[in-house]
């Protein structure tokens, strides 16, 4: 028994070594091409790329600085140098006109060969006023210290958003979308992943057809959707309307009591507190005014159980 446990300990630290051997040499792995460029005045973004990931992060003065990441797609020859054979099937195009900046990256011929595909990845430095476009088939996408309009889309990874001012459209089929310190309009979707939205303001409408939804501190028009898990929503200050649906899980809201509301929730057990409650009400369904009636408050599951609260 002594001899197995040895072995597996050997075994498991020669795994994690050599995990941390790949992670340190993607680490230090440098970019194929650096680019810098400046700005006048407040700019836009185009970044598209088919097989990689978009970092992109804000930051002080009028300076741009497009870093492009090239490594072959199969997993075998990660840390090899890509060939000119495989770079000779890619485009590379980044460069200025007038205040917009493009980083493109695309295949010259349709079709996939993994044996010479490549992975062509983005991470710009932008200054803080930017609008942003950036679209992967390939990866995932992060956004940091931006304010503008931003429109972000992948299929085939997550989506991680930070300190963001503006409205923004957020798409992806293959994960999850995190965001954190939000100001704006939002439309994000997912068919894929969860959603996890942490101290957010505005009008906020968020989507998933795979995952739970956690909003936590947010403000202002408020609409979650989903059809495989829970919602759960801490609500700091409601706007026109809350609305919270799944068909697959339980449904929470925490809200600021003393408010008049228009209450329609509805699950296979329904809790909450019926103070100046003026309307209908059983262990499944309640309908009708607190306070006097106003915001409208709904929700819903097929699956679960649906609980509002009040905070004093």
């Amino acid at each position: 028994m002594k001899k197995i446990t040895g072995i597996f300990l050997i075994l498991t630290f020669a795994i994690v070594g050599l995990f941390t051997a790949f992670k340190s040499m993607a680490d230090d792995k440098k970019p194929f091409q650096v680019k810098e460029f400046t700005l006048n005045g407040a700019g836009k973004l185009q970044a598209k790329t088919s097989g990689g990931s978009i970092k992109v992060t804000g930051g002080s003065g009028n300076q741009v600085k497009v870093m492009v990441f090239v490594t072959p797609s199969n997993w075998k020859r990660r840390m090899e140098a890509p060939s000119p054979e495989a770079l000779a099937k890619y485009t590379i195009d980044v460069r200025q006109e007038g205040n917009t900046i493009y980083a493109i990256a695309e295949r010259k011929e349709r079709g996939w060969n993994n044996e010479n595909g490549l992975n062509i990845g983005f991470e710009i430095e932008i200054p803080q006023q930017m609008a942003c476009n950036l679209r992967t088939s390939g990866g995932s996408i992060s956004l940091e210290s931006v304010t503008g309009e931003q429109q972000v889309e992948t299929s085939g990874g997550s989506l991680a958003f930070k300190n963001i001012k503006g409205n923004m459209d957020a798409n992806t089929s293959g994960g999850s979308i995190n965001l954190a310190n939000y100001q704006g309009d939002l439309d994000a979707k997912t068919s894929g992943g969860s959603i996890n939205v942490d101290d957010a303001s505005g009008r906020l409408k968020v989507h998933t057809s795979g995952g739970s939804i956690h909003l936590d501190k947010v403000a202002g028009d408020i609409d979650a959707h989903t059809s495989g898990g829970s919602i759960h929503a801490e609500v700091q200050r409601l706007g026109k309307y809350l609305t919270l649906e799944t068909s697959g899980g339980s449904v929470h809201a925490t809200v600021p009591g003393g408010k008049g509301l228009d209450l329609d929730l509805e699950g296979n057990r329904v809790k909450t507190a019926l103070t100046n409650f003026n309307g209908t009400s059983d262990t499944r369904r309640v309908k009708g005014t607190v306070n006097g009636g106003g915001i409208p408050v709904k929700m819903s599951t097929s699956g679960g159980t649906t609980e509002l609260s009040y905070r004093m």
